[in-house]
């Protein structure tokens, strides 16, 4: 491997090797990137410090952002393929406060598509309402659409999370997310993923530095009648990313922490025979569903298949094919599968960009991924 790098990498992917190591080596880049094939590691590479002081190990968790959003995702496809839940159920079947201000009729498939008319709540809020799931839980319960639901999608940017969330613990009887999840999916895969980080889980999250760290927050200073601002209001002011309320919050649409390794098993789901998800449930979920010429919340064109973002790139890259599914997380985060070679890609890093969908450094990791094959 090259200097400041550690890990394994197969050879037909050294080119993706040469520009981690080339971006950790300048200093735009500490953090960690997985290539799967079927279940086998063929890429895993990290770099750099994960905190000051403590270089990226194996197990060191990241923030991965809207990546989380996917694994959510996975676990609400896994509970239909077990019929434990419907697509086109109705949300306040499961969640009778939820038909208020005319939301009767949003449907689970709604929500997994971006459709369900709340990125944002038609009532006031309060700075740090997100870290509180019933305070969210309540904001939804109460809100009219603030956009038209089964509409054109628009980005659900922060309440993604406690909508399908909420829904998730309904069906299966649980008031426990991160159990939830660890029942059904994380844990019958190994995969370190965590959402709401404690206890000695705490000691391995990477410390988060921004490119700019004004960016996410300065349009509710700026504008704070846009809709963005208004998807981003429910956070603290100033919000790091490294807070212990951000840390420890059960935050569905972006607060789960992983390893590289862990993303590329989760979304190696997606593709993979003999996966968690039977074949049929992987073809539904990569077929588009609708798209968006130029969404409102992150100012980019986007095609969404079901609770999955469907590769677009420059914005969206999860490289050349149209049937490869993934997600994007905020600072560059992502993971993706791509039925049509059968790898799944993991990223995580520790220095966020500011940009909104892919990083130049995400690009420039699956355009060389892709270099490999």
């Amino acid at each position: 491997l090259m200097p400041g790098l550690s890990g394994i990498c197969d050879p037909a992917f050294r080119r993706l090797a040469d520009v981690f190591a080339g971006a950790v080596a300048d200093g735009t880049e500490r953090g960690a990137l997985c290539v799967m094939s079927v279940g086998r590691v063929l890429v895993d590479l990290r770099g750099g410090a994960a905190a000051p002081g403590r270089d990226w190990q194996a197990d060191t968790l990241a923030c991965c952002f809207s990546v989380s959003k996917g694994v959510l995702s996975l676990l609400a496809h896994l509970m239909i393929a077990r019929g434990m839940l419907r697509p086109e159920t109705r949300v306040a079947e499961l969640w009778a406060a939820f038909a208020a201000q005319g939301k009767q009729d949003i449907t689970v498939l709604d929500v997994l598509t971006h459709r369900a008319g709340l990125p944002a709540v038609s009532g006031s809020v309060g700075a740090g309402d997100l870290y509180h799931w019933h305070r969210m839980t309540g904001h939804l319960e109460r809100s009219a659409p603030v956009c038209p639901p089964q509409g054109l999608p628009v980005y659900h940017n922060m309440t993604y999370g406690h909508l399908l969330g909420e829904v998730l613990c309904r069906a299966a009887g649980v008031r426990d997310l991160p159990a939830l999840l660890h029942r059904l999916v994380t844990g019958p895969l190994g995969a370190e993923f965590r959402i709401g980080l404690f206890g000695r889980d705490l000691a391995r999250a990477a410390t988060l530095t921004q490119a700019d760290p004004t960016a996410l927050f300065r349009a509710l200073e700026e504008a704070p009648d846009t809709l963005f601002a208004r998807s981003m209001a429910f956070f603290a002011r100033g919000e790091d990313f490294n807070s212990a309320a951000w840390r420890g919050a059960v935050i569905g649409s972006g607060s789960g922490h992983a390893t590289a390794q862990a993303i590329a098993l989760l979304y190696g789901q997606l593709i993979w025979p003999d996966a968690l998800l039977p074949g049929d449930r992987q073809q539904a979920l990569r077929t588009e569903q609708c798209r968006n010429p130029a969404d409102p919340i992150l100012g980019l064109p986007i095609r969404y298949g079901q609770g999955f973002e469907l590769s677009l790139p420059p914005g969206f890259d999860f490289g050349p094919s149209p049937q490869a599914v993934g997600h994007w997380g905020a600072g560059g985060a992502q993971g993706f599968a791509d039925p049509d070679c059968g790898l799944s890609f993991g990223y995580v890093t520790g220095h966020m960009s500011a940009v909104m969908g892919s990083s130049a450094r995400g690009r420039a990791y699956v355009a060389a991924l892709y270099d490999g094959l």
